[in-house]
């Protein structure tokens, strides 16, 4: 699946419009009858020009509205995440003056048209177009800030990984070194794919795997949901936010040796806070690095977490059945339901 933002081409800047206008507008040819008079042959040589060089101005910008998806039909994810890089009002607000330029342009055009026919003498006719390509051109830069805009909205979402919402999406959660990556390099079919986030440096990881005969879609986020929301800035929670629109489940991953550095209780801790931060959406609990964990931490972890499962990931041992049971966790009929922590 593609993204929906991918598609978009580049962006022009003002200028770049300008001189692809006037370029358009001296290249322009039409083919007349040698036994015609000047001053038709004038006309219509004209005509063109200003055809020409309106497709290269409205019918650009008018091909760049539409080449932007259609934000009403966005998934929430992909919509909450523009709201947070750009701005969905201020993005659909520039969208509708330059949308509003393309009509002034073609309609300057249609005057320049009547002009043009209504001439007197060729020197008219040139200037009817001379004036069209000026005032356009006009038109054009006093569009530049809306064009850049559009533009720096383009190159923070393009950037976004394709998070397909109509399939099961599994977010991972935990804190950074009880073994994430392992697992979603282990159940992936394919490299899982790495993008930053479009309004800040953290990265979003998507790999997909197949779970008892599901497509499943496995999200990693580091730096969001590996250290406690007291730590994090309002971008990086309202980025958690838009993980609500995307998440089927939570599988959130303990490192039971604590050879990661985050004690059991802390680990503990972390997960009550994503967890109410995930109202409705069930939650699987793993142990990880059992090989290398002793008897007590490993009863220890027992009594802190509700556990679906435990396994050594590095080793390769468990991961078999951590996707049957994350594949039955989502294919399970009826409402959401949380695996809470006894």
């Amino acid at each position: 699946m593609r993204q929906p933002f991918e598609t978009m081409p580049t962006v022009l800047t003002a200028e770049e419009i300008v001189g692809k206008m006037m370029r358009e507008a001296e290249r322009a040819e039409t083919e007349v009858p040698r036994r015609l008079p000047a001053l038709v042959k004038a006309k219509r040589r004209e005509v063109v020009r200003v055809k020409a060089s309106e497709q290269a101005s409205a019918g650009y910008l008018e091909g760049l509205v539409r080449s932007v998806p259609t934000i009403e039909r966005l998934h929430p994810f992909y919509r909450e995440i523009l709201e947070l890089a750009s701005g969905v009002a201020v993005v659909k607000a520039a969208l509708g003056r330059l949308s509003r330029a393309a009509r002034i342009i073609r309609e300057l055009a249609k005057e320049a048209g009547r002009q043009i026919r209504y001439s007197k003498t060729p020197q008219e006719a040139g200037r009817a177009r001379r004036a069209f390509l000026g005032r356009a051109a006009s038109i054009i830069r006093g569009e530049k800030d809306d064009l850049e805009l559009i533009a720096g909205m383009r190159e923070k979402m393009k950037g976004l990984p394709a998070a397909d919402p109509s399939v099961p999406t599994v977010v991972l959660a935990g804190y950074p070194g009880v073994g994430k990556s392992t697992i979603l390099r282990s159940i992936s079919r394919a490299r899982p794919e790495v993008r930053p986030y479009p309004f800040t440096t953290k990265e979003v990881i998507i790999g997909h795997a197949q779970m008892g005969g599901l497509t499943v879609q496995v999200v990693d986020t580091p730096g969001l949901l590996d250290r406690p929301l007291g730590e994090t800035n309002q971008i990086e929670k309202l980025s958690i936010t838009a993980l609500k629109n995307l998440a089927n489940l939570i599988v959130f991953i303990v490192d039971a040796s604590e050879a990661n550095g985050f004690s059991l209780e802390s680990q503990r801790s972390l997960f009550d806070g994503i967890t109410s931060n995930f109202p409705g959406i069930p939650v699987l609990t793993f142990l990880n690095k059992v090989d290398a964990s002793s008897e007590e931490q490993i009863s220890r972890a027992s009594m802190l977490f509700s556990l679906a499962g435990s396994m050594s990931a590095a080793k390769g041992d468990g991961i078999d059945s951590f996707m049957e049971l994350v594949a039955r966790e989502l294919s399970m009929e009826g409402a959401p339901r949380r695996v809470e922590p006894s």
